[in-house]
């Protein structure tokens, strides 16, 4: 499995610091002055995934733009796993006997089908509506496709301007963060919220992450709610 070989080249890595004149100091061998870099890790861990499980163009162009999203960096590496099917659903725990087979692992919001990532993020009855009450706020509108990397390449299409997408790119991992904090808070705390909260926390969520890690002016939260392309485009 890539898992093993991603492991294993990060071990080699870290056996890989040297000792120079007598005098113990970290060295990074990724990077020609020794420093550790996230970037350097990343593309050598890319590569090696490349390598041992290699990907289609659009699901490597879609990786590369999912990346590039001005969202938290925690939110970035959450949509990455869900994008690899490696986040703990019930289906997931189940193949992993970490939930008992007695357990029919259904979808937490509809109750009526196995909770696959596809289903809780695309399609579900209650997520549908997240997405198209979400997508009406953008005026964003396209058939829900058959799985996550076609669905962020629909998204990533209704952009119209170059201005907009790195806004359009946040909010899209708003909802993906929103809808996966609203399960768990279901599931740990029984607290059940409608669909229509969920925009709202959505709206709410993506305003903040866009005041302050976008680089268009500070806009107030009910302008955000009224038009964020028009705050996008400031």
């Amino acid at each position: 499995m890539w898992e093993e070989g991603l492991v294993h080249n990060l071990l080699e890595l870290i056996e890989g610091w040297e000792k120079v004149e007598e005098v113990d100091f970290w060295w990074w061998k990724l990077e020609e002055e020794g420093n550790f870099s996230v970037s350097s890790s990343y593309v050598s861990l890319e590569s090696l995934m490349l390598h041992q499980e290699p990907l289609e163009r659009t699901k490597k162009v879609v990786f590369d733009l999912v990346w590039k999203s001005p969202a938290p960096s925690k939110v970035v590496v959450f949509s990455w796993q869900l994008l690899l099917n490696r986040i703990p659903t019930k289906v997931n725990l189940l193949s992993r006997r970490i939930l008992a087979p007695v357990s029919l692992g259904r979808c937490e919001f509809c109750e009526q089908a196995a909770e696959t990532a596809t289903h809780l993020f695309l399609h579900c009855d209650w997520t549908f509506k997240v997405w198209s009450k979400v997508g009406g706020w953008l005026g964003i509108n396209f058939i829900t496709p058959q799985s996550l990397f076609q669905h962020f390449e629909c998204w990533n299409g209704e952009i119209g301007r170059k201005e907009l997408r790195k806004g359009y790119w946040l909010i899209w991992h708003a909802v993906l963060w929103t809808i996966w904090k609203a399960r768990n808070d279901r599931i740990f705390n029984n607290l059940m919220k409608d669909f229509g909260e969920i925009v709202e926390e959505v709206k709410v969520t993506s305003w903040n992450w866009a005041n302050s890690r976008l680089k268009s002016p500070p806009c107030l939260n009910y302008e955000w709610c009224w038009n964020p392309i028009d705050c996008l485009l400031r």
